[in-house]
C-alpha cells in the first residue's frame, strides 16, 4: 500500500494538543512542589532560630543539618530580663566555633556588610551579620568570643543560626528556576505539537490528493 493511501487518524491531533497541555500541567505541579511553604520557612530562618551568646563567653550550639549559617553581632538585644544596646559596629574580639564530637575548629568568614541587619517587630533586638559559617556536619558545636587583651566589659550579645540572606535567596530561586525550566520544557512542548500537527496536516492532505487522482 503506498505511503499516500495511509491517512494519519483525526485523533493525532488530539495527542498534539495534549503534549503542551500536560507540559503545562507538569510545570504548574514542579513549580508547586519547589515553592516552600512560606510562613513555616521564614520562621525558621528567623531570629527565634538563632542562638543568642553573651560575649566574652561561650555556648553550646546545636546545627541540625549541613549548609550556610552564620554569626550575627546584636547591638540591641535582650537576653533574661536584661537589655544590651552597643554601637552598630562589632567589637573587636577573637570568635571560635569548635565541633565538640571531633574538636575541630569551623573557620569563620568575615562577613559585615554595611546595611545587612535584622530587627524584630517590637523592636527589642537587632543585629548585623558579623561571620558566615559553613557545617559539613550536624552537630554540637561550642561557640566563644573573647577580647584579645582578656577584658571581660563591655559584654555584648552575638546570634548563631542560619544565614538568613544566603536562605531567602534560596527559597526565591528554587521556585523560579523551576519555572525558567518548566517553561523551557513548555516551549519545547509547544514547538513538538505545531511539528506534529503539521506533519499529520501535511500526511492528511497528501493522501487526499493521492485519493482524488485515483478517483479521476
Amino acid at each position: 500500500m503506498s505511503e499516500y493511501q495511509l491517512k494519519p487518524t483525526r485523533w493525532l491531533y488530539v495527542v498534539a494538543i495534549l503534549i503542551p497541555v500536560f507540559a503545562c500541567l507538569g510545570t504548574a505541579l514542579v513549580v508547586y512542589l519547589n515553592v516552600p511553604d512560606l510562613p513555616g520557612t521564614l520562621d525558621a530562618i528567623g531570629v527565634k532560630n538563632l542562638t543568642q551568646v553573651v560575649v566574652p563567653g561561650s555556648a553550646d550550639v546545636t546545627f541540625p543539618q549541613k549548609g550556610a549559617y552564620a554569626v550575627y553581632y546584636e547591638y540591641r538585644s535582650v537576653i533574661d530580663g536584661i537589655s544590651y544596646a552597643r554601637n552598630e559596629y562589632p567589637p573587636i574580639m577573637t570568635c571560635q566555633l569548635t565541633s565538640k564530637d571531633s574538636g575541630r575548629n569551623i573557620m569563620l568568614e568575615p562577613s559585615q556588610v554595611e546595611g545587612n541587619v535584622y530587627t524584630t517587630r517590637n523592636p527589642t533586638r537587632a543585629g548585623v551579620m558579623y561571620k558566615m559559617i559553613s557545617i559539613d556536619q550536624p552537630g554540637i558545636y561550642t561557640f566563644s568570643c573573647n577580647y584579645p587583651n582578656g577584658s571581660a566589659v563591655p559584654r555584648s550579645v552575638m546570634a548563631v543560626g542560619p544565614n538568613m540572606v544566603w536562605e531567602f535567596f534560596n527559597i526565591a530561586l528554587k521556585p523560579i528556576a523551576a519555572g525558567f525550566v518548566g517553561t523551557i520544557v513548555f516551549v519545547g512542548a509547544c514547538g513538538f505539537s505545531v511539528l506534529v500537527i503539521s506533519l499529520v496536516a501535511y500526511k492528511r492532505h497528501q493522501s487526499k490528493k493521492f485519493r482524488d487522482a485515483q478517483a479521476a
